[in-house]
């Protein structure tokens, strides 16, 4: 993700970069049961399309999502991949590589909201970059999913202290104690309030993709010292807690941070905040590299076309 987000801020302005990391605005068609979002996009020499099908109501099933991967010589049709777990990867490991950038070296304490897969992953991701963690909460409304995820984190990582969280009362401590906490809900009214967090916590709020959506609320948001997104132009368009409560200006791109090698040590003693609503080079860079490796290793099965 590193490399995908440099790629993509370097191609503002640079036609000839531009070629190398394109990612139109994702379009959408609303059926009687869902919002269907088409996103195209080409990282280097993977040109992609994922589909991705949000339930216009409730759904414990997730988000069914498919990606295309076209032939880079003949321009058919190469790889057909199911994009749920790799959306789920690819998000996490940018806000990990956000993460790695600005949170504490030695961050003890991880609240994680939403108990689906881009909780997990953000887990998972996250404790990869700050291996100090020894206790994550888990926040979650519904008790079924939330006590399911408690107990997977706790048989896969048996040194950590595991609890989960289903109301202000039982968030408010853990998000008082927190150095990272991670967003991965679809809330439209804010759920993380700014007045209970550190001056040094670091945010990762990967969830919201509309603007009328709000996972955190604006305390959260004009309190934070350093404003990281994905995307300026997509974040503009679709972060509903940033546009509210920020302007563009105070943005910075997680690519230019990349392509300068800056230095954030001294950004991790502030508040800092990563928005992600999903870049499409994303899905190129993480499709093009499981497409890579299943042809390598002769995985998966070939179809006639």
């Amino acid at each position: 993700m590193g490399s995908t987000f440099a790629a993509y801020t370097a191609a503002h302005g640079d036609a000839e970069k531009q070629k190398c990391a394109q990612a139109p605005q994702r379009i959408a068609v609303t059926t009687d049961m869902h919002k269907v979002l088409f996103m195209p996009s080409r990282l280097n020499t993977t040109t992609s399309i994922k589909v991705v099908s949000v339930p216009l109501g409730d759904s414990k099933g997730g988000l069914p999502g498919t990606t295309l991967v076209l032939d880079e010589a003949t321009g058919g049709l190469q790889t057909v991949m199911n994009a749920a777990a790799l959306t789920a990867v690819r998000t996490a490991a940018g806000s990990a590589l956000a993460t790695q950038y600005y949170a504490k070296e030695d961050a003890k304490s991880l609240v994680v909201l939403g108990a689906g897969a881009q909780g997990r992953a953000h887990i998972d991701m996250v404790v990869a970059v700050r291996p100090s963690i020894q206790n994550v909460t888990i926040w979650n409304r519904g008790q079924e999913r939330r006590d399911q995820l408690v107990r997977e984190i706790q048989a896969a990582y048996p040194n950590l202290t595991v609890k989960g969280a289903g109301n202000d009362a039982e968030l408010e401590p853990a998000a008082r104690d927190a150095d990272i906490v991670c967003t991965c809900t679809n809330a439209t009214q804010p759920i993380l309030r700014g007045e209970w967090l550190k001056e040094d916590v670091h945010l990762n709020c990967v969830g919201s993709y509309r603007l009328d959506m709000h996972e955190i609320d604006a305390q959260c948001v004009k309190q934070t010292d350093k404003i990281l997104v994905d995307s300026v132009e997509a974040c503009t368009a679709e972060s509903g807690e940033l546009v509210a409560s920020s302007t563009p200006e105070k943005w910075t791109e997680l690519g230019k941070i990349v392509i300068e090698n800056q230095d954030a040590k001294a950004d991790s003693a502030k508040r800092t905040l990563f928005k992600s609503v999903g870049i499409s080079v994303q899905d190129s860079a993480i499709a093009g590299l499981m497409a890579k490796r299943a042809a390598d290793a002769n995985l998966g099965s070939v179809v006639p076309y």
